[in-house]
């Protein structure tokens, strides 16, 4: 019904029918029951009807009623009749006040009094519903108002979480400062008690903070909600969290252990720096200290396990990270399953790795880089040399040195100067290479800087170890070898280094100019004979280099915590590629270098094909940065299983910019292709027949000049310019003839067919010529034997410091719809190839 004019009425909060009777007034229509009244139970009893309030008991809906008093108005009194209002309905409005009420109050007053008659209204609409009206306006109102409700709740719960991280990142920062400071190569420092036990404190702190986060993240019911929004960020929440306690539980056991031996490490620490016998360090790890860790390791294994489980499958995508946490926490996780499969292995690893160290005595290993502008087997000539001593963890300052000042002797070149230990030199003129690679070696001498005669890496070390000691008389227990590519991806990790020396600074992106400027530029050399004092500039040209490897290596030992990851998966990922070979005497730790990297081992087995060409720039030069290799290999299958191969490989010898090449110009190389051991040589063509006297050469040394298609129409070796330039071969090369000249000689098949210098395979070899500027194509055919009844599989090893680019065709009477077929570029990484058939199509799958 309307309202009438100028009045106020307020509504009954009952639904019709139900509304709340004053006392001796009759009840007309259904009660309310107890389930409906607002607060049951109050003041009533069970002989009265549910929802009548009982004499003296307000209504449980009653408001306080305006006093008009309070604003000059007399209300007169009106009995409480159980309305919502506490007055007579209809209410009878003095004769003062006009029909809006809220006229003339004080505003506060009056946004009061609206809001009571506005929720009054909003209840008395509401138990005017039906039942089914009901539920859906409470079904309604629970929509709209649950996201705001969850914000706030969610609201409360985040900032209580990341205080929580905050205050646990909070106490390892406190860790980290507590260690901060003191002087630069003091390691006492982090043994001292004081310090270790305010650390215990704050790892403990800390333990308790992400405990504490990884069971919120666990049972929290509005995290679990979350998760179903956001799966992936909050999984690798939960995984961060529990990881982090896990890591604090590790810290507070290795400070334990620290704080009970802090005494006798920090005497030893204190004695180690003290000592300025840097080539002979003292130990800082002894065996009680390290049987102490060892048994710590043992009890946190399954902490490890927990940790390495929980690290599977984490993505930091989404989550707050700033870029320096995101890098850190990415490089840690994929180390620590590696971590848990070392530990798992027992201690016989770890006692191998205490070996590595030199717990139980020094240990020492050559450090050789390699220069990949002179090929050899092993990727590059190693013209240096430096010894890297270990002695209870302790390392020796590494002392870059020159070989050739120890085995050549300068003294005939102009400014050059005698070997610095004439026994040692004299002893290398007398060495000749052993066997079987003496069956080629071309130089009448054989010295460490020669050794790297193998591409089976393990082979080489232990002909370099076997040497060494005989020249130097220092026994190795292990060969590193290492490429330019390595450096730059050192640099990477560590950022650019100074040589103060030179005022110079070494970036990944400058490395190689940098290197080439004072190796190979006569500026360059003659600033360093300036810079260093040394006439000679065979000797002086390597000095700046050795500069940038001792700097790198002092740099890498003294990473922080953040790189050391991140230079530990550079340092496993060259291993693969090669750029990094590693041999130690410990059958344990060699097993570990296979199973994470590799030993750049050459493979032997029989149960596939295989395919290994390996160049050896003996030419005296650094020409073999102008090369390029390119492979292209067609493979028949016959109905027996029996491989026919036809090889092409195209050496590309250009120097466009017209580069000065340290050394002679002609490229000479010792060309090996090594196949399974059963193999039948079919063919070959651009092998150097030396038995046949000259082809062509300089017209000023006698011999016919040479053409720009060298051998005529078709020839396998193309020049770009109508005059070949050819010179003079080394002295050294006396393998080349009695007085090698500059001459090119007739050319054909391999000249080396049947004396392998690898055990297990068969091997073609002989000497390619190449003149600068020249173009030339090699080919071989040969048939292996039928090795497996599983289907065909080519295992194909490219050279290290070499990254062909390689076209492989597998031919088959089974594959009637196509030949299978693969080309790209080799990154050093070994590749086995296998042979897919599904129905009449197949495919070469690789890995």
């Amino acid at each position: 019904m309307p309202e009438p004019p100028g009045q106020k009425v307020f509504r009954s909060p009952y639904p019709s029918g139900q509304l709340s009777q004053h006392p001796g007034q009759s009840s007309h229509g259904q009660q309310p029951i107890g389930g409906n009244h607002p607060n049951p139970g109050i003041g009533t009893n069970n002989n009265q009807l549910a929802g009548t309030p009982q004499p003296k008991m307000p209504s449980p809906y009653m408001t306080k009623p305006l006093s008009g008093a309070q604003y000059g108005v007399q209300n007169p009194p009106i009995q409480n009749n159980g309305y919502a209002s506490g007055t007579a309905f209809p209410p009878q409005l003095p004769s003062n006040i006009h029909a809006n009420q809220n006229r003339g109050l004080p505003p506060d007053v009056a946004s009061r009094a609206k809001k009571r008659r506005l929720i009054h209204r909003v209840r008395n609409r509401y138990q005017r519903l039906s039942l089914p009206g009901k539920i859906m306006a409470l079904v309604l109102i629970f929509v709209i108002l649950l996201p705001s409700l969850l914000g706030v709740l969610e609201a409360i719960n985040g900032v209580i979480l990341y205080s929580q991280v905050r205050s646990g990142v909070g106490h390892l920062q406190a860790v980290q400062a507590i260690f901060s400071g003191g002087a630069k190569g003091d390691y006492s420092k982090y043994f001292d008690p004081d310090k270790l036990k305010q650390a215990q404190a704050e790892i403990t702190a800390a333990h308790s903070d992400f405990a504490t986060l990884s069971d919120e993240f666990d049972h929290d019911g509005s995290i679990g909600f979350a998760s179903s929004l956001l799966p992936t960020q909050i999984h690798a929440a939960r995984s961060l969290t529990h990881i982090a306690t896990d890591a604090t539980i590790v810290g507070e056991k290795l400070i334990s252990t620290a704080l009970q031996h802090s005494p006798s490490i920090v005497q030893t620490l204190r004695a180690s720096a003290a000592d300025k016998d840097t080539a002979h360090p003292k130990p800082y790890v002894t065996q009680e200290v390290f049987t102490a860790l060892n048994q710590d390791l043992d009890t946190l294994l399954p902490v490890f396990q927990d940790m390495s489980n929980y690290a599977q499958g984490v993505s930091l995508d989404g989550l707050p990270l700033s870029a320096s946490q995101s890098h850190m926490i990415s490089s840690l996780l994929p180390l620590l399953p590696t971590v848990t499969t070392l530990l798992e292995q027992g201690p016989g690893v770890r006692d191998a790795l205490g070996w590595l160290i030199g717990v139980d005595q020094p240990r020492t290993f050559l450090l050789e880089p390699m220069d990949s502008a002179e090929l050899r087997s092993t990727g590059g000539f190693t013209g240096q040399f430096g010894e890297l001593t270990f002695n209870g963890g302790h390392m020796a300052k590494l002392q870059m040195k020159n070989i050739g000042a120890y085995e050549e002797d300068h003294s005939n070149n102009h400014g050059g100067s005698p070997p610095i230990d004439r026994a040692l030199y004299n002893k290398v003129t007398q060495q000749n290479a052993p066997p079987p690679y003496n069956a080629w070696w071309p130089i009448a001498n054989f010295g460490v800087r020669d050794a790297t005669v193998s591409a089976d890496f393990p082979t080489t070390a232990k002909v370099i170890m076997q040497y060494y000691q005989g020249e130097f008389g220092t026994h190795l227990s292990g060969v590193i070898l290492f490429t330019p590519p390595l450096i730059k991806q050192v640099l990477h990790v560590t950022g650019p280094i100074t040589i103060p020396q030179y005022g110079e600074t070494v970036t990944e992106q400058n490395l190689e100019a940098k290197l080439h400027y004072y190796q190979l530029d006569n500026k360059g050399i003659y600033r360093e004979q300036m810079i260093e004092h040394i006439p000679d500039a065979e000797l002086a040209r390597k000095a700046f280099t050795q500069h940038v490897t001792q700097s790198l290596m002092a740099t890498v030992m003294h990473l922080p915590l953040t790189q050391l990851a991140p230079m530990g998966a550079q340092m496993l990922q060259a291993m693969k590629t090669k750029d990094l070979q590693v041999y130690v005497d410990n059958p344990q730790l060699e097993d570990l270098v296979a199973k994470y990297g590799s030993t750049v081992s050459m493979d032997r087995s029989n149960s596939h094909d295989g395919l290994y060409v390996v160049q050896e720039n003996l030419s005296a030069n650094k020409a073999s940065q102008y090369v390029s290799t390119s492979i292209k290999d067609t493979v028949t299958l016959d109905q027996q299983g029996n491989a026919t191969h036809a090889l092409t490989m195209v050496l590309d010898y250009q120097n466009p910019k017209n580069d000065t090449v340290y050394g002679p110009n002609t490229y000479r190389d010792y060309m090996r292709v090594y196949v399974p051991k059963d193999s039948t040589l079919v063919s070959g063509n651009g092998f150097s027949q030396l038995s046949q006297g000259a082809y062509c050469g300089l017209p000023s040394e006698g011999f016919p000049a040479c053409q720009q298609n060298v051998y005529g129409d078709g020839s396998p070796l193309v020049c770009s310019s109508s005059t070949v330039g050819i010179d003079d071969a080394t002295f050294y090369l006396s393998g080349l003839g009695v007085n090698p000249a500059a001459e090119l000689y007739p050319i054909g098949g391999p000249t080396n067919t049947t004396r392998s210098d690898e055990a297990g395979r068969a091997m073609f070899g002989g000497w390619v010529v190449i003149p600068p500027n020249c173009k030339m194509t090699v080919t071989l055919s040969w048939t292996v034997p039928a090795l497996s009844q599983g289907g065909y599989n080519l295992m194909f090893q490219p050279q290290a410091s070499v990254n062909p680019q390689v076209d492989l065709t597998v031919k088959s009477t089974a594959c009637s719809s196509g030949d299978a077929h693969f080309t790209g570029t080799m990154n050093g990484q070994d590749t086995m190839f296998s042979l897919k058939q599904q129905g009449a199509s197949c495919s070469l799958q690789h890995k």
